[in-house]
């Protein structure tokens, strides 16, 4: 008769130890001297590398290929290294003996002496299968604390490190530069406007590596980037130095923060997320109800976004995402706001923020005269680092030319060139600074100019518009709401922030105009 051997393994490290190959390697010498008096004619072999032993038989890529040829009639029995191999569950190897014992099918281990075909042979495979479960679960308890114990003490316990970071001689993170300043390079140009498509031909376009092939991966299209790494990097709370474990822990346990070094500020990555927000509506579109806020309207208690939800009898609000229960209870208690009632709020300050832009336009100007100022420090500067530099290259040359006229030895040259380039390096940081300064001052200028000039258009077009999501955009940061009790009651306080260049807050906007129930700030 034929038979089959079926072999596995849990993890991909196993496999690469050879722990499957000495199941194999067993199987064939058991064959050899037992397979003439078990009236073995051949046999073929199936093995699930990586593969948890919890996972039903018929949804392993061999094992569900195992199952087809039993149904075929192609094999008589199936033979394992042990009973733990065919499955770490009591559950998964009583459904497969009964599905085999349907077909005449009979399972042999070859290291463990029962026969399932007496009774106290059966109840024997079964207490079997219950310790191999009992180990299972065990060592997954003992695993499990570990990483507990480790997250407590800062190390990494979730595998792999992120992009941007290698784990260190103590289990904690630390920053891979190369990898950092793709990172830091991905959040600057997502931050600039370019989209994640472009970003990633950009990336392919100068060869830089990704996550998989700077880890050495040769599977294909590992070379090549693509919109969905740059999403998860731009969403992976570990580049601003912040990390949860057991975020999809099924058990009520708090996660445990690790801090990692940062790669990107915490500003760098929450404008990407505003940004990764109001890109996503724009390419979801609008479906139902339009909300006018969606996108820019934060919890002003735990910080995370607010989003449209409708209720009954045709009503809607905004609600904290941190309000909503994903089988951990509720992370935030902030108070859901009517929809309409905020909504009109927000647009009534804009429109007497639009209507009287008299002060926005004085600060504007003013702003402008202290960048003013601000740029002849700048401006003078530059030019002393400047000078300054060109002398090092003078004195550079002078020493090479000394060099050259035996005047001071080679040793004195080197020690004199390495003291230099340390100036220049010094020298060099700080113009790039200061340039990058300059670039910052003079965009500053031109968003203040104009913004004042968008301002004085708007507000002589404001009484024909109606609400407009444009527009609240072009105007609005974001919208923080907050729940306080006021005489006996938790009402809503809402602050409307205005965006009119970058570095400078204007300050909460007022609600003069104030609906039931919503609180000006």
């Amino acid at each position: 008769m034929r038979v089959a051997f079926y072999g596995r393994v849990s993890t991909e490290e196993q496999a690469d130890r050879g722990n499957i190959t000495g199941q194999v390697e067993f199987a064939r010498k058991y064959f050899e001297l037992h397979g003439r008096a078990e009236n073995i004619d051949g046999y073929e072999m199936y093995l699930d590398e990586g593969v948890s032993g919890a996972i039903p038989l018929e949804e392993r890529p061999e094992g569900a290929r195992l199952l087809a040829d039993a149904r075929a009639g192609k094999i008589s029995a199936v033979y394992f290294y042990r009973l733990d191999r065919l499955a770490r569950s009591t559950q998964v190897v009583l459904s497969t003996y009964n599905e085999l014992e349907k077909l005449n099918i009979s399972i042999k281990s070859m290291t463990e002496a029962f026969d399932t075909g007496t009774p106290v042979g059966k109840f024997f495979m079964t207490l079997l299968a219950s310790i191999a479960a009992l180990e299972r679960d065990t060592i997954l308890e003992r695993t499990q604390m570990g990483k507990e114990r480790k997250a407590r003490e800062g190390c990494w316990t979730s595998g792999p490190p992120p992009f941007g970071y290698r784990i260190g001689a103590d289990k904690r993170l630390v920053v891979h530069n190369p990898e950092a300043e793709t990172v830091r390079l991905i959040f600057r140009l997502y931050n600039e406007g370019m989209s994640m498509v472009p970003l990633a031909g950009y990336l392919n376009a100068r060869g830089v590596p990704t996550p998989t092939a700077s880890k050495k991966n040769k599977k294909a299209g590992a070379g090549l980037w693509h919109a969905g790494h740059i999403s998860l990097i731009l969403r992976n709370t570990v580049y601003m130095g912040e990390y949860r474990t057991m975020r999809r822990s099924k058990k009520k346990k708090s996660p445990d923060m690790i801090r990692v070094p940062a790669i990107v500020s915490a500003h760098e990555f929450n404008r990407a997320g505003r940004l990764l927000a109001e890109n996503g509506q724009a390419v979801r579109g609008f479906r139902g109800r339009r909300y006018l806020l969606r996108g820019i309207i934060y919890c002003g208690h735990c910080g995370l976004a607010m989003i449209g939800n409708s209720g009954g009898g045709g009503r809607f609000y905004y609600r904290c995402a941190g309000t909503v229960n994903r089988g951990r209870g509720r992370s935030c208690g902030n108070k859901q706001v009517r929809a309409a009632y905020i909504e009109q709020a927000v647009w009534s300050d804009i429109r007497d923020f639009i209507c009287s832009p008299g002060r926005v336009v004085e600060k504007i100007r003013v702003l402008l005269e202290r960048d003013h100022g601000d740029m002849e420090p700048v401006e003078r500067e530059l030019d002393l680092v400047d000078r300054a530099l060109e002398e090092k290259k003078s004195a550079r040359a002078r020493i090479l030319s000394m060099v050259s006229r035996l005047l001071i030895t080679d040793r004195e040259a080197e020690n004199e060139l390495n003291r230099l380039a340390a100036e220049v390096s010094s020298l060099s940081r700080r113009r790039d600074t200061l340039l990058s300064r300059r670039i910052e001052i003079q965009a500053a200028r031109n968003h203040a100019a104009d913004s004042a000039l968008l301002l004085e258009k708007l507000s002589r077009r404001i009484d024909q518009l109606p609400p407009s999501m444009e527009v609240v955009r072009l105007l609005v940061e974001r919208v923080v709401v907050k729940t306080e009790a006021r005489e006996g009651k938790r009402v809503s306080r809402a602050e409307v922030h205005y965006r009119f260049r970058p570095g400078v807050q204007t300050g909460p906007g007022r609600a003069d105009s104030v609906p039931p129930g919503l609180v000006s700030s």
